[in-house]
């Protein structure tokens, strides 16, 4: 019986000490920062984080330059999407003549800087998304060095899911926003 009870009050103690660690739900956990009475919920604003530009974490993909600003840069109509299977990072066969071609159009206009945004669908959390984001950015820019491109004219940005092109909570339209996008500007 001793046990039980030290067991019971083990967990119960566990349970008291996580939540006012972690506080309720709802509830602020700075208790000292309390918002004036007069202040209604649709008067606060909600500051939202730009996007996290990322650059390739692994030591064998040079550093880029700063990615080019969503003013000055442009769409590549021609080329489209890089896609991704669910969870993957891995540039697929399939989209290689799509990459030979940019990595052609690159060298045959010198002077142009690219943006490689990653994005991915809405499943995982937002910080699993920016990460498979720019992981994937970060293939593509791999693949484009490869073949001979300046790794100072590339840089990488991840979107995560935050940038949908298709909304539906479908998987023909979770498959759409599992890709890897270009931008480009004149330097």
């Amino acid at each position: 019986m001793g046990s039980a009870m030290r067991s019971s009050l083990l967990t119960f103690g566990s349970l008291a000490l996580a939540i006012a660690l972690t506080g309720c739900a709802g509830r602020s956990w700075q208790f000292w920062k309390t918002s004036s009475p007069t202040e209604s919920p649709k008067d606060q604003t909600v500051a939202t984080a730009p996007p996290a530009t990322a650059r390739p974490e692994t030591s064998n993909v040079p550093t880029a330059t700063p990615a080019p600003s969503a003013e000055t840069a442009a769409d590549l109509p021609q080329f489209s999407d890089v896609r991704f299977g669910p969870g993957l990072v891995t540039i697929g066969k399939a989209d290689l003549t799509t990459l030979d071609a940019v990595a052609r159009w690159l060298k045959d206009n010198p002077r142009t800087l690219v943006r490689i945004e990653g994005h991915t669908d809405d499943l995982g959390s937002q910080v699993e998304n920016l990460a498979v984001g720019q992981k994937r950015a970060a293939s593509v820019m791999r693949y484009l060095v490869s073949k001979g491109l300046d790794a100072e004219r590339i840089s990488i940005v991840s979107y995560g899911s935050d940038r949908p092109v298709c909304a539906e909570k479908t998987d023909a339209c979770r498959a759409k926003n599992r890709r890897a996008h270009f931008l480009v500007k004149r330097s």
